[in-house]
């Protein structure tokens, strides 16, 4: 019989404690009542450590990505100035340059002798 009635004490306790706490928490006042007060510095130092390094790793992801497109970018501009150069040392040869003065209608052609030096 004891031990039943030290059941239902136990339960009771716990019920009220259990009350107690959620009584608090609608209040607002359950962090005072465990007495974590004392704890807020160390509590809000810890809250902006994670900020910031929530925020470093934000921007540390974004740096990579800028990163990765400009290196897709430089891919690109690399292709681009290959195929520039390929043009143009297509276009220096002598008889390419010819046949653009002949299209053109241009009279300049290649000398037939060399060329003379003026002297003072």
């Amino acid at each position: 019989m004891e031990e039943v009635q030290k059941k239902d004490s136990k339960w009771k306790k716990t019920g009220s404690v259990l009350k107690e706490v959620l009584k608090a928490i609608g209040h607002g006042d359950i962090l005072l009542r465990l007495r974590v007060d004392k704890f807020f510095p160390h509590i809000l130092y810890a809250f902006v450590l994670s900020m910031v390094s929530i925020f470093l790793s934000y921007k540390a992801e974004q740096t990579m990505v800028i990163r990765e497109k400009n290196k897709d970018t430089i891919e690109t501009l690399r292709i681009y100035c290959a195929q520039k150069t390929s043009d143009i040392v297509s276009l220096d040869r002598i008889s390419t340059v010819e046949t653009m003065l002949e299209e053109l209608g241009s009279n300049l052609r290649q000398p037939e002798k060399p060329a003379y030096r003026i002297e003072k």
